[in-house]
């Protein structure tokens, strides 16, 4: 018998939930992590998934980061969320490029794209996670 693993998820609770085993690395490092995601979002996906991908992208942003802020924020396009892992380093974008192409499949799986955007200014890089909102 066939099952449904897509299930509705809080984003920001499911967020939260995923930055609470890196803090201590995120501590050692100097490292804060700021969960910037709407609290009404929600999005319908398989969690087991949602988290490899989403689990990822805040590992190699943490393990590349010292001693700055890591923005995790949304932003709505249409019926499209964007989850954007944002810091200050190069290393950063070479890290995510580097091993992207596992966690871009898996982001497919659910219906979902990666991409990522590097820049000298403020900004830094910019690795977002794109997928449709829950119905």
């Amino acid at each position: 018998m066939a099952t449904d693993l897509n299930t509705t998820i809080s984003l920001h609770r499911f967020v939260d939930e995923l930055m609470t085993g890196l803090l201590p690395r995120a501590v050692s490092h100097k490292t804060i992590i700021i969960n910037q995601i709407d609290r009404d979002i929600e999005v319908g996906s398989d969690e087991n998934l949602l988290a490899f991908v989403l689990w990822n992208l805040l590992d190699r942003a943490v393990d590349c980061t010292r001693n700055e802020c890591i923005h995790v924020e949304s932003v709505m396009v249409d019926d499209k969320i964007m989850i954007r892992v944002r810091n200050a380093g190069v290393y950063f974008y070479r890290s995510c490029a580097n091993c992207i192409r596992q966690v871009q499949h898996a982001a497919e799986k659910i219906g979902g794209t990666i991409s990522i955007d590097y820049s000298d200014g403020n900004t830094g890089t910019i690795v977002a996670l794109t997928l449709n909102r829950a119905a």
